[in-house]
């Protein structure tokens, strides 16, 4: 498994792209695999590359950070950070006997709010972090070989 991924890696590092759009590409593609856009980050990954002009690789290992294995506990962190940020936690026990959609909304809100904003600003600060790290590395590589 250590082998594949290095594999990977590698692969990333002998694009024939500048260090700082490898980086960008995979800053983005972190911040899209935070997203709780589930669903979606394929298309976000390939349309972010088709407009930015960026390589596509990067985009997708990065966006596909969040899969059916790593979902429930990526999206745990991003939902306890915005609580964190928010000071908002939602009630996640329903009562049956006042469930109406008045109440359901509200509950839904005051989930979505902190999820919402805990995906978005962890995966900009992991992005930011990623960009940082993966520039560090490309810049390092490429050099070495040159």
């Amino acid at each position: 498994m250590l082998e594949r991924i290095r594999q990977k890696l590698k692969k990333i590092l002998l694009l024939d792209y500048s260090p700082k759009r490898i980086a960008m590409s995979c800053a983005l593609g972190v911040f899209i695999g935070f997203s709780p856009y589930v669903g979606l980050h394929t298309g976000m990954a390939m349309g972010t590359s088709f407009v930015c002009g960026l390589p596509l690789y990067p985009l997708l290992i990065g966006a596909y950070i969040t899969n059916p294995f790593t979902l429930v506990p990526v999206y745990t962190v991003c939902y306890k950070f915005g609580v964190f940020v928010t000071g908002k936690h939602a009630s996640m026990i329903p009562d049956f006997d006042k469930m109406d959609y008045t109440n359901l909304m509200h509950t839904a809100k005051t989930f979505f709010i902190p999820f919402f904003v805990g995906t978005h600003l962890l995966g900009l600060i992991l992005g930011v972090i990623t960009y940082i790290l993966s520039y560090y590395l490309v810049t390092k590589y490429k050099s070495r070989v040159k």
